[in-house]
């Protein structure tokens, strides 16, 4: 039995070594959610992870941002999350403001064509500093990412330009524009 003892030490010492080296291991999920990012990165998308919205439940998803190519004087800060339910007074069925605070008028028809081409497990719609963002639970793999960079790539600029305020000449150009219809 005396014999046996070292080799059991060394055996358990071996065990505690390698143990947490296969724990750190990443999963096969966790290899294609980084593969997933990866190709998003490189096609130009910025990824940050965020907590879901309340209505989802609690922990959280990644958010891909496709960035402002002009962010000066972007009305931003609001953002669309997905509901439980179906309501009449939500944005657009499933979609509703959070904080009641949503976007101006101008990017409402943009913003419900794109809640429209998005994946089915997208569950917000954010417009900050970072850019125009989706967050996506990434369950569709592959072909929820094509749709996602689809549609960030061909509503990002009609959304940009829907949200940008006038600069002071196009007020002011505005502005004698009514007065002079005014005078007629």
């Amino acid at each position: 039995m005396a014999s046996w003892l070292p080799i059991v030490i060394i055996v358990f010492a071996v065990a505690l070594v390698i143990g947490p080296v296969f724990w750190l291991k990443p999963s096969s999920r966790d290899r294609k959610l980084a593969e997933l990012r990866q190709r998003a990165a490189t096609s130009g998308l910025k990824v940050q992870i965020q907590p879901l919205p309340a209505s989802q439940g609690t922990g959280n998803a990644a958010v891909y941002f496709s960035q402002w190519r002009n962010p000066r004087r972007l009305q931003t800060g609001w953002a669309l999350e997905l509901q439980r339910m179906a309501h009449d007074v939500n944005f657009d069925g499933v979609w509703d403001w959070r904080n009641d605070r949503p976007a101006v008028e101008a990017a409402m028809a943009p913003l419900k064509e794109l809640v429209g081409m998005l994946p089915a497990d997208a569950t917000a719609v954010y417009a900050n500093d970072s850019g125009l963002g989706v967050q996506w639970r990434e369950r569709s793999g592959d072909p929820g990412l094509a749709r996602l960079q689809e549609a960030l790539s061909t509503m990002r600029p009609v959304i940009e330009e829907a949200i940008r305020q006038p600069s002071r000449q196009e007020e002011r150009a505005d502005a004698g524009t009514d007065q002079g219809d005014q005078r007629h």
